[in-house]
């Protein structure tokens, strides 16, 4: 028996969360989170590269794709990868920003503009219009 094909709606519902106050902020995390999943699957894929390599000489698509690392490659993975997301998303301790200086008032804030003279206008030269 087959199994009937099911439609996913393409469009999830309701509005995302908002986790920042800003909503640039949301749209950096989801990019930063994202680019972090694709790197480390990256890691894992030259990790089956480099170990099929060093164990056959050669290595092809299809073996990429058959290899399940046993549990001490995977227990070395797993290790690599909290390193890498502890370096990812470690908390940087707030940085002191240096104080705002004081507005000050219009009039000190610009400097007063010397008046240039209006310079005359120029005469417009009369055009020769040909007959």
């Amino acid at each position: 028996m087959s199994e009937p094909n099911v439609k996913l709606p393409r469009v999830s519902k309701g509005k995302r969360p908002q986790y920042f106050d800003d909503p640039a902020v949301d749209q950096l995390m989801t990019f930063v989170i994202e680019l972090t999943a694709e790197v480390s699957v990256l890691y894992d894929r030259i990790d089956t590269i480099e170990r099929l390599l060093d164990s056959k000489g050669t290595v092809s698509r299809a073996d990429i794709e058959a290899y399940r690392a046993p549990p001490p490659v995977e227990a070395e993975r797993s290790a690599r990868r909290d390193g890498y997301l502890r370096r990812v998303f470690r908390m940087h301790p707030p940085q002191e920003r240096a104080p705002k200086p004081a507005k000050a008032t219009p009039a000190a804030a610009k400097p007063a503009k010397a008046k240039k003279p209006k310079a005359k206008p120029k005469a417009k030269k009369a055009k020769k219009r040909r007959r």
